[in-house]
């Protein structure tokens, strides 16, 4: 082949990727600004550009070691091809992104449960991501050449590989499989792994792991096998908390006792926020080293800030009920023990 129509094939390619991103701007631009096709059109450019450039620079390439003698396993027409395969694929995954966040964000999905429709969103990325990434690399294959019996024999070393030397790869990947099929939780949930003294707020479901956001915002990334062999509490899913309050009463006032609980019982009866049909008690629990020991304990709603709201209530009602018997709350005593080199404190 004449080494000037060689020349052109490496000048046609990258006027085709010029080409292509200016074409594709001009389109984006007369389209309304935020509109999805704006937004695809714009997304396309790179993968697209660098896909005509990778792939027809690969082609003139390959064409020259050709005509010079150098026997390629594959020809250029073939690599060229597989390339453009892979680039369509990237060009795909691209737009996939950007149409689930319209969708997302458009609200043309309408659930009540925010967690369900993350879990939905993110389910159907993943899916379309190894859809996509499954058949794009076949296509890739056997443009190239590569035969089934080849592929199968692949997959059948692989497998062995994979049962001898990583089995603990595999454990994550089906228990992350697991989690998208049962779901003990979705991205936002709050769980714990008492087993382990983990937990934070789910905030990515991969197919290896799972990243939680623990209490100061330190992202914590759990194997998912993890998922598989220790219990897991969701605290978002539950749907009362329990609220125990203890407090103390000076020893003087220990008739007080009898009135200050039956006072606090009908408090706990007549509260809205507290769950009427759970146990609601309120007792004298015993003799502290400084003060006649009592508790209250309830139940209430699953969200935090109501039960930390009620709490605060409760706490006060305490006190005032306390104070209208004519008893007192002890304060706190503790002992000081002096320095060996200083004096007796008075």
């Amino acid at each position: 082949m004449a080494m000037p129509l060689l020349i052109h094939r490496a000048a046609a390619a990258v006027l085709a990727a010029v080409a292509s991103w200016l074409l594709l701007d001009l389109l984006a631009s007369r389209c309304h600004s935020g509109s999805l096709g704006r937004l695809l059109l714009k997304r396309c450019r790179l993968s697209l550009s660098a896909t005509l450039l990778v792939a027809g620079l690969s082609w003139w390439l390959l064409s020259v070691l050709a005509s010079l003698g150098w026997e390629a396993p594959r020809s250029a027409e073939q690599v060229r091809d597989a390339l453009v395969t892979l680039g369509v694929m990237w060009t795909l995954l691209r737009c996939k992104g950007v149409l689930l966040r319209h969708i997302q964000a458009s609200g043309l999905v309408r659930d009540e449960d925010s967690s369900q429709s993350l879990y939905l969103f993110d389910l159907s990325n993943k899916l379309i991501t190894a859809v996509v990434v499954l058949i794009g690399v076949i296509e890739a294959l056997e443009l190239l050449g590569v035969s089934p019996q080849v592929l199968l024999a692949a997959s059948g070393f692989g497998a062995a590989a994979l049962g001898f030397g990583a089995r603990v790869l595999i454990e994550n990947l089906l228990s992350g499989v697991m989690l998208y099929v049962n779901r003990p939780f979705v991205i936002g949930d709050l769980i714990q792994i008492p087993e382990l003294n983990l937990g934070g707020t789910v905030s990515a479901i991969s197919i290896y792991y799972t990243r939680l956001l623990t209490t100061d915002q330190q992202p914590l990334y759990v194997p998912n096998a993890v998922f598989a062999s220790n219990a897991v509490i969701n605290g978002k899913r539950r749907s009362h908390r329990e609220l125990v309050l203890d407090f103390g009463l000076r020893y003087r006032d220990r008739d007080a006792i009898e009135a200050i609980t039956a006072e606090l019982r009908d408090l706990l009866k007549r509260s809205s926020d507290v769950a009427a049909e759970l146990p609601q008690r309120v007792h004298f629990k015993g003799f502290g080293e400084s003060s006649l020991d009592l508790r209250l304990q309830c139940f209430c709603s699953g969200d935090l800030d109501a039960t930390l709201d009620l709490q605060q209530r409760l706490l006060l009602e305490i006190a005032a009920v306390v104070e209208r018997h004519g008893a007192d709350m002890p304060f706190p005593t503790r002992t000081l023990t002096p320095a060996a080199d200083r004096p007796d404190l008075p």
